[in-house]
């Protein structure tokens, strides 16, 4: 191998090694402008494209400087192939992108918690976290092992010079200066690279942290930034101008959308889950989606059924932020379209309606999952006459249980309507909404008591034709 002594040890490759990551972390800085920390502490669709260019950046720094980068010239070690000489620039390329696989896994990691807002919450078990983290590692081991095969290997070759069939050996007379062509390619791909990133979404600086989550029902989700422009409530003008005159739809469409749905749906880069509970034409609905610092942000919305001239809509109005019990200054309200699917009658599907601050209209999907009609988990009996209905069994840890609901108490009246059987308690419950109180009127030892329950989710339709299908006097579990 002419010009050349001995192979470079795992020492000098290590030092050059450092000397090209203070280099990267530089060339970081100029794209991103602020530290590469601070992007990990919240892994998003930011991170991924950051990853994305720092791989592409990096692959121009490793070629066309060819076979010595900036820490290869200063520590006198080069890169040949097997005939001793220089690398070509196509070489170089196959020897970079072996040397970066696992830059690929961190992307992949990356991508998948960005696919679910809540991953990285303080209570999140989703399966996403441990998905990150096993790419994650697998990357750090790819990169460690691929690294230290050069301290064990004859020719001291790591994982990629192997796979690219390259040789580092020490350069003998090698000079340390560096044209000045590729460093004029290196600094147009970093500007060009700072302006691709300056116009990907940025995280919110909301200071909200997450708070006690109203209801039961919930699904983790990996984080993803808040979209800009930033948002404000949707005006009854600008409602107007989306869906024209809003009325109230007749009571026979209501069936459609009674009880309580799981929905998912994006604003931006930003993807939300929501709880929306139903009945008749009002509602509720609770949203979670990500605060821009790695926890939650939870949203409660009033939802009321219209319709219009462009069809069922279900409308959202005054959101209040959970963390701070205020309106938000900053959410847009949630509106739906709401249409019949031509494949199946009796199923409804959502499309998601917003509209931010610049008035620009933000339209999507929304994946649908009907969960069933609200529960407090009590079993009653009613009367030999249908004139009262006492309480047989009360589910422990359930909304009843919670709220001091007793076995043997007789329920005079819910919500202010008297009820003589076992169905019209049913049929109070299911019919309430999730997110707020059911009153009961209660005798207990011949007193009377006023007890507030709040419903969980859910009881299935399936489950309430069982029931529908069974004894009138036997028990019912709402």
């Amino acid at each position: 191998m002419t010009g050349t002594t001995s192979y470079a040890g795992l020492e000098k490759r290590f030092v050059a090694f450092l000397i090209d990551g203070i280099v990267f972390i530089i060339i970081s800085f100029l794209i991103v402008g602020i530290s590469l920390l601070e992007l990990f502490k919240n892994p998003d669709n930011e991170l991924a494209m950051y990853l994305v260019l720092m791989l592409m950046i990096w692959w121009v720094y490793c070629t066309v400087l060819e076979s010595s980068s900036i820490g290869k010239r200063v520590v006198g070690i080069i890169v040949i192939n097997l005939q001793g000489n220089k690398i070509s620039f196509g070489k170089a390329t196959g020897r970079y992108f072996a040397k970066s696989i696992f830059l690929l896994f961190w992307i992949v990691a990356v991508l998948v918690a960005a696919m679910a807002p809540n991953t990285f919450a303080d209570d999140s078990t989703s399966p996403y976290l441990y998905v990150f983290f096993a790419l994650l590692l697998i990357g750090i081991v790819v990169l460690i092992i691929g690294y230290l095969m050069a301290g064990f290997t004859p020719e001291k070759q790591a994982l990629h010079d192997i796979m690219a069939r390259c040789y580092v050996v020490n350069g003998r007379g090698q000079s340390s200066s560096i044209s000045w062509k590729p460093l004029v390619g290196l600094a147009v791909a970093v500007l060009v690279s700072k302006g691709i990133f300056s116009q990907v979404p940025k995280t919110s600086s909301s200071s909200s942290t997450t708070s006690q989550e109203t209801g039961s029902v919930t699904s983790e989700k990996t984080s993803t930034p808040t979209p800009t422009p930033t948002p404000t409530p949707t005006s009854g003008s600008t409602l107007d101008n989306l869906f024209g005159e809003l009325i109230p739809p007749p009571p026979s469409v209501y069936s459609l959308t009674n009880g309580v749905r799981e929905l998912e749906f994006a604003s931006g880069l930003t993807q939300h889950q929501a709880i929306l509970s139903m009945n008749g034409d009002s509602g509720i609905m609770l949203v979670r989606l990500p605060n821009g610092q790695g926890g939650i942000q939870k949203i409660l919305q009033k939802m009321t059924l219209r319709q219009s001239s462009k069809g069922l809509v279900i409308v959202g109005e005054n959101p209040i932020d959970l963390d701070t019990q205020k309106a938000s200054e900053t959410y847009v309200t949630d509106n739906f379209f709401i249409a019949l699917s031509p494949s199946e009658p009796n199923k409804i599907t959502f499309r998601n309606i917003s509209v931010h601050s610049d008035n620009s209209k933000v339209e999507s999907p929304v994946q649908d999952n009907f969960l069933g009609y609200p529960v407090i988990g009590i079993k009653m009996e009613s009367s030999s006459q249908n004139t009262e209905v006492r309480i047989k069994e009360v589910n422990k840890d359930s909304p009843a249980a919670k709220a001091d609901l007793r076995v043997g108490d007789i329920i005079r009246s819910v919500n202010g309507t008297t009820v003589s059987n076992v169905f019209d308690v049913k049929s109070q419950i299911i019919s309430s909404l999730l997110f707020s109180t059911i009153s009961f009127e209660i005798n207990r030892d011949g007193k009377n008591i006023s007890i507030e329950v709040s419903p969980e989710c859910c009881v299935t339709q399936e489950q309430l034709n069982q029931e529908q299908s069974a004894s009138p006097a036997s028990p019912a579990s709402p």
